[in-house]
């Protein structure tokens, strides 16, 4: 049986979402039904709402959620009505090899219902009028109820409140992760990150907990560098700034970075985080370009100095044992997440939560489906 619930949905992109009436299913075998408290605006659901990458219509968007579990479908273990719980987007099928190498974000069953709009465990839990609505990223985290695949559902301890959990379920676990599992940063290392968002600054973090001597902050926005710095970083600049990163290629060759971590979606930025790493220096790839969206990279270069570039998603770990660690480091006092947060908005403030994102100057907007997303709803 269906349960009605309040959603944002998009209908055409590069067009407003608009808040409707949708109907989310029972959760079926493997899955859960989550009632959500917080999400996080990623800029993902931005560029996707603009566009940026094929998607199927109508779809509800969101990919950073928090929420109290409703429901349990058959075969659920570990998880139990009214667990507090934060969404991951990578449940992965389990039984892959990919899923038995700790590697569900590889999953290729996951990636292709992600591509349809479905869940890994069925398909698409909401309707309306009868007809399928597509959800986003496996969650679609911008409506009061939401069926996802158990394994989606990172059960959490005391202490965590919904809009940091939420948060931890993309930018926090993506940046970090970047940082800490993908290049595993050396203690003693130099490097930089470009992009110092809600990504950025958890892969700053990430960097200084690994033991980076160095770590720059670049960043065209003034007050994201100057959080950057509260949160680690030794030192910062604009990448706008033509003579500040001109003498960072002219020394690359032989006083260039260890490694890189380009948190923003931008060839130019992106080329940038090849070109300022010493011989055999390694730049990690997070950001999302558009769509055939071509980057240059100067071959020679990267031939020359063995430089090395990787692709880094979702923190390259499975959630389920990265996430409990970063709650953890939060809950010690070691990863500073509640200055991530940006503006609140409620529901049907989506469109100017969106609109928040794209000024790429402010913390991570938050919406709050229940409460004021701070403290969890009794």
């Amino acid at each position: 049986m269906a349960v009605e619930t309040t959603a944002a949905v998009l209908r055409s992109f590069s067009a407003p979402q608009t808040i409707e009436s949708i109907d989310v299913r029972d959760p079926g075998l493997g899955e859960v039904r989550v009632r959500i408290v917080a999400a996080g605006v990623c800029h993902s659901d931005v560029g996707q709402a603009d566009g940026e990458w094929p998607h199927t219509l109508p779809v509800v968007l969101g990919h950073e959620g928090s929420g109290i579990v409703e429901a349990v479908g058959p075969g659920v273990r570990g998880v139990h009505t009214g667990q507090r719980v934060l969404l991951s987007l990578a449940p992965g099928c389990g039984v892959c090899p990919h899923c038995a190498d700790g590697r569900p974000i590889l999953c290729q069953d996951s990636l292709e219902a992600m591509g349809d709009g479905a869940l890994t465990t069925g398909p698409t839990p909401i309707s309306q009028n009868g007809a399928p609505v597509a959800t986003y990223a496996l969650l679609g985290c911008f409506a009061g109820s939401a069926v996802v695949a158990a394994r989606s559902a990172i059960p959490l301890p005391d202490g965590i409140p919904p809009d940091v959990a939420a948060i931890v379920g993309c930018a926090v676990i993506t940046g970090f992760g970047a940082a800490a599992e993908t290049i595993a940063i050396e203690a003693g290392s130099r490097g930089a990150v470009i992009g110092c968002g809600g990504v950025g600054q958890s892969a700053i973090q990430g960097a200084r907990l690994r033991g980076a001597a160095e770590v720059i902050a670049l960043d065209p926005s003034e007050a994201r560098r100057g959080d950057a710095e509260r949160l680690g970083a030794t030192s910062s600049g604009d990448p706008t700034d033509e003579q500040f990163t001109g003498e960072l290629r002219d020394r690359a060759a032989r006083a260039g970075l260890d490694w890189t971590i380009v948190t923003v979606g931008s060839p130019v930025a992106m080329r940038l985080g090849v070109d300022i790493l010493r011989p055999r220096g390694t730049a990690v790839m997070v950001g999302l370009t558009p769509a055939e969206s071509p980057t240059g990279i100067d071959m020679l270069d990267l031939v020359t100095y063995e430089r090395r570039i990787v692709g880094s998603a979702y923190g390259s770990r499975n959630p389920l044992v990265l996430m409990p660690r970063i709650l953890e480091l939060y809950r010690r006092g070691l990863l500073q997440l509640d200055g991530l947060l940006g503006e609140r908005f409620p529901l049907d403030g989506i469109n100017e939560a969106f609109v928040a994102s794209r000024s790429a100057s402010g913390g991570r907007p938050v919406l709050e489906l229940a409460g004021d997303g701070r403290t969890w709803p009794t």
